[in-house]
């Protein structure tokens, strides 16, 4: 912990990093790295060195360690940054003219929880012929972290770039969705070349590219390797899948790819070509030179053999690649045909046709004593027509036995009453109107 603390306060002195300007781009802030940056007490504190031994005062490194890890990996992210240099963050949490003087600490505490990683260790974990396609992509010289990494020196240097583990996978994923979705996935391998010019909407240079493959490659989704001085990629076909080794299969298509490429491109150019020479041919005519104009002429035929030959290589290549390719959709439908099957045969295990039969026996079985209960329960309902009998005998006897309440009406009138519609009034006479 002492050497901790005096690493720290060394790397913060005045020539290594305190009073260093900024990167371009990185000088002024658009706003500040967090709410405390305008108390002035509790960042004294915070700028403030560790204390030599943890023992002495556990509050202050607690404090400390509890503040600037989570700070340093938000204003990476802030600048789209997936390394940095140890000076570089005194540069950006610069206050007042002044630097954090206990950041090696914290770098280390970062190490040792895994957030952060030295680019040299992240490269010699996942692949150590990482040189042979990622020339001039560390800072540092190979025997330098390859000796610091086996003797296990953990001092923090400040020209010593690390990458933020986290931000490191997340962009690796943004790469791997970009490729699956841009090349051919019927053929996922490429080559390297192009697939940085794939990939330059998420990685802006090529160290962030080449840090996303290391990655990609340490989680088995793209396999790197070099095929006659080619550095070619080849990713896995899904997120659930692990990419398989190159086989020779994979470099026969690439080679076909390269060969359709370099042919159409010829083709291009000897098209390009041939149309010079007719527009010479004209010129000579115009300017009356018939000889010029039958020499640009015979040009012009040399070239459209050479272009039809060409083109006729390039339809076969175009052709063999088709093939390929419908050979790969085949292949996955009949992967598919076997998938289903499988599953058919798994969920028909236990079904045969002699359980089918005895289980439609014994439907036919229970719907014919269904039946017969319907039915039992019909003629009990029927025996209630007998209680309606003796219930209609008994109000029959009622009556005769009470006759005198039974009320005799008179006959109706069969003449027409006074005031019917059947009776005639005699007319209501007429007084004669006298002139006014």
């Amino acid at each position: 912990a002492g050497r901790a603390g005096g690493g720290a306060a060394a790397m913060a002195e005045p020539g290594t990093g305190e009073r260093e300007q900024a990167q371009p781009g990185e000088q002024a802030q658009a706003q500040p790295p967090c709410p405390d940056w305008a108390d002035d007490q509790r960042m004294a504190f915070l700028f403030s060195a560790f204390k030599r031994s943890r023992e002495v005062n556990s509050s202050d490194w607690d404090a400390k360690l509890a503040f600037w890890p989570p700070l340093v990996l938000r204003e990476a992210a802030r600048r789209g940054r997936l390394a940095f240099q140890p000076r570089e963050l005194s540069a950006w949490f610069r206050r007042k003219g002044a630097a954090p003087l206990g950041l090696g600490t914290v770098l280390q505490d970062m190490a040792s929880r895994g957030l952060i990683q030295k680019e040299s260790s992240f490269a010699a974990s996942v692949d150590a012929g990482w040189l042979a396609w990622g020339v001039g992509l560390f800072l540092i010289k190979p025997l330098k972290w390859t000796l610091g990494s086996f003797l296990g020196n953990n001092a923090i240097s400040p020209d010593e770039a690390y990458v933020i583990v986290e931000r490191i996978k997340e962009k690796a994923a943004e790469v791997l969705q970009l490729c699956q979705n841009s090349l051919e996935p019927s053929h996922p391998v490429v080559a390297f070349g192009k697939l940085q010019d794939v990939c330059q909407s998420v990685c802006a240079d090529e160290k962030t590219f080449c840090l996303c493959l290391l990655q990609l490659q340490k989680e088995k989704r793209v396999m790197v390797t070099e095929v006659d001085g080619d550095k070619i990629v080849k990713f896995s076909h899904s997120p659930a899948n692990k990419v398989s080794a190159v086989t020779e299969i994979d470099v026969g298509v690439y080679q076909l790819v390269k060969c359709e490429m370099t042919l159409t491109e010829k083709v291009e150019a000897l098209a390009q070509e041939g149309e010079r020479c007719m527009e010479d041919v004209r010129s000579h005519l115009r300017a009356g030179k018939k000889h010029q104009a039958l020499k640009s002429l015979r040009v012009k035929k040399r070239t459209g053999k050479r272009l039809e030959s060409i083109e006729a290589k390039l339809h076969t290549i175009q052709a063999i690649l088709d093939r390929i390719y419908s050979s790969q959709t085949d292949k996955t439908v009949v992967e598919a045909y076997q998938a289903g099957l499988g599953a058919l045969r798994k969920s028909m295990k236990d079904v045969t046709v002699e359980k089918v039969d005895r289980l439609m026996d014994q439907i036919e079985q229970f719907c014919e004593t269904q039946d017969d209960i319907s039915q039992t329960l019909a003629g009990e309902n029927l025996n209630t027509m007998g209680d309606a009998d003796e219930l209609e005998a008994e109000l029959n006897a009622l009556l005769e036995d009470a006759p005198e309440k039974i009320l005799v009406l008179p006959d109706a009138p069969t003449r027409l009453l006074p005031g019917s519609p059947g009776l005639k009034l005699p007319e209501v006479p007429k007084p004669a109107l006298t002139a006014l």
